[in-house]
């Protein structure tokens, strides 16, 4: 097949902070060829496409989404009531909504076997316009727990493990618990756990034995406590949620960043909810809360804990296409910078799946590429102005 050559003023491949002045990028039978300097292509460079004052960079990677649910204001209404094929029908929308704004693979963490399944595999065939998808099916979550309505519900640790196997049997790439209850789910406890320490013990161990991992959903610091104790691979929300609040624990987060655990801090869960409360003159009884979270996210990053982003699309006001949101949150209120941020979305998130075929630009990589008019390097601002979306060298949005 032939090659293409992607010509830019900026190319950030994602293996460190640093960024090619003047570079390119070569795509060959849906991998990367090669990357490096405009002046290194020589006579070559005049057969390439120029994109001049753009961004070359990984495809982006949401970490935590929920394919089926609607990101209404009924989310939960809808979660309930909606027939499966009105759950299949958003579950294929919102994947297209997600490859046209840039990002090229999602975590689904929690979404019927079924569905995200076949859209699983529909992505692969190329079938659907939609990211490469990694999805763990079904939840466990306890009786009546957190999301039971696309989860099985388990109370033991001999009920746990089956549930495990069963997920791993129905095709699951990881498997998801909800350690702790959640706000979507109506008569469970965000901050207590759903499962002790030795449940969690038992869920990692039969995991890793058929060679998944754990993503753990933890608002309470009990539930993150036995997340870390028993050594998941990815912390989702990390809250540190107690009955009057939030309360950072530094030895909790010591022992998250000493055991190389990710977080996902799905920072972006609340903020359109936020600004429409704003904007509409609503008074907000979350507003405290979310400055002791947000003091606390701070607080995991200046430790050392390894951040992914994902920002939990699905649930309430939060859209597929508005993942970059994440990433902004990180750069204003964490401290990161724009290449720290970007890397929490595409190789980090890569590191913490598991997989090398993605997440950075280098030779023998899939060819997952995001173009964006700008320096993304100086504004992380700059991800939602995109010019091309690439998925394994196929070209699935062209605005340049």
């Amino acid at each position: 097949m032939a090659v293409t050559t992607l010509l830019a003023k900026t190319v950030f491949d994602a293996t460190g902070d640093e960024f090619i002045r003047d570079g390119f990028v070569q795509i060959e039978n849906g991998k990367i060829k090669a990357i490096g300097r405009r002046e290194d292509l020589g006579s070559a460079a005049s057969g390439a496409r120029d994109l001049g004052d753009a961004t070359i960079l990984p495809g982006l990677v949401n970490m935590h989404t929920h394919l089926t649910l609607s990101g209404s204001r009924q989310c939960l209404h809808d979660a309930l009531y909606d027939t499966y094929e009105q759950k299949m029908m958003r579950a294929v929308e919102h994947a297209r909504q997600a490859i046209m704004s840039g990002v090229t693979t999602i975590r689904d963490c929690g979404t019927l076997d079924s569905i995200v399944f076949s859209v699983r595999q529909a992505s692969a065939d190329g079938l659907i316009a939609a990211p490469h998808v990694w999805a763990s099916g079904n939840v466990l979550t306890s009786t009546g727990g957190h999301c039971y309505f696309f989860g099985n519900e388990v109370d033991t640790v001999e009920e746990a493990r089956r549930a495990v196997r069963e997920q791993v049997k129905a095709g699951a790439d990881f498997v998801k618990v909800m350690a702790t209850g959640g706000g979507l789910t109506p008569n469970t406890n965000p901050r207590e756990a759903q499962f002790d320490e030795a449940q969690m013990k038992a869920i990692v161990e039969d995991s890793a034995r058929l060679g998944r991992y754990v993503a753990a959903h933890c608002h309470g610091t009990p539930g993150i406590r036995n997340a870390v104790a028993a050594q998941v691979r990815t912390i989702e929300h990390c809250s540190f949620m107690v009955p009057d609040g939030v309360h950072y624990e530094q030895p909790v987060a010591d022992e998250v960043a000493e055991k190389g655990i990710y977080v996902c801090p799905t920072f972006g869960v609340g903020e359109r909810a936020r600004q429409w409360m704003e904007q509409e003159g609503i008074d907000n009884p979350f507003a405290a809360t979310r400055n002791q979270r947000v003091d606390s996210l701070r607080k995991l990053w200046d430790t050392g804990v390894k951040f992914v982003s994902g920002n939990d699309a699905g649930v309430t006001m939060t859209r597929f296409d508005d993942f970059q949101l994440d990433l902004e949150l990180l750069v204003e209120h964490v401290g990161a910078s724009s290449a720290q941020a970007i890397r929490t979305g595409t190789s980090q998130a890569a590191e913490a799946i598991g997989s090398d075929d993605f997440g950075s630009l280098a030779p023998g990589k899939r060819a997952d590429i995001l173009a964006v008019r700008g320096n993304a390097m100086d504004d992380v601002g700059a991800l939602r102005n995109i010019l091309l979306v690439i998925k394994s060298g196929r070209t699935m949005v062209d605005n340049a």
